[in-house]
């Protein structure tokens, strides 16, 4: 079912991606050359912010004899900018979901941040993969025997891939598919995402 909702997101933005990236191909260019780096401090930076709703997946989280659920609603909130057209850094911050397995719940959330490297279509739509580290902040309850119950903090990888389409110069439409290896307490666990959400890019 996890993968069915990916493939269903996945074919719709490839639906609004055309008339979008059409639309982007038709508007004016910067002024700044778009493989020129840009630091932040200099004109043509490309700031943006955004948040983002989706599904979390939870693996390996059901324990025989009880009740388990694991998937969830997540949000994330970002904001980063580009040093030219290829290329930026992104910070955002996630709560994971919450999840029922072992008789109690496991939830948490997470401070990431990704080096985004990717394709520029038109002026405000792109393709692009990210990866980088996320500080996780977890806790696990529940009865079951052989759970490991308690706070966990810790770094972990994660990486991901998505295309934003956009709408106007500043306005864009977003999808990301993520994966975030996170610390439990007894262990480490991978959490995967999709989410959609709107960006603003202040130009």
């Amino acid at each position: 079912m996890y993968h069915r909702t990916l493939a269903v997101i996945c074919l719709t933005t490839l639906g609004i991606a055309a008339p979008g990236v059409a639309r982007a191909q038709q508007m004016s260019t910067p002024t700044t050359p778009p493989d020129s780096w840009r630091m932040p401090y200099e004109r043509g930076f490309w700031g943006h912010a955004g948040i983002s709703f989706g599904q979390s997946k939870l693996s390996d989280s059901c324990i025989g004899g009880f009740a388990c659920d694991d998937k969830d609603q997540t949000f994330r909130l970002y904001a980063g900018g580009r040093f030219n057209n290829a290329v930026g850094l992104e910070a955002g911050l996630m709560n994971m979901g919450r999840f029922q397995r072992g008789g109690g719940q496991t939830d948490g959330y997470g401070l990431d941040f990704a080096l985004i490297a990717g394709v520029p279509i038109g002026t405000n739509s792109a393709v692009f993969g990210k990866f980088g580290a996320i500080y996780s902040h977890t806790e696990v309850g529940g009865t079951a025997p052989g759970l490991a119950t308690g706070t966990e903090r810790g770094w972990g990888p994660r990486l991901g891939i998505g295309a934003q389409i956009g709408l106007t110069p500043q306005w864009a439409a977003r999808i990301d598919v993520d994966r975030y290896r996170l610390d439990f307490e007894g262990g480490k666990e991978d959490l995967d995402t999709i989410t959609v959400g709107a960006q603003y890019t202040f130009r």
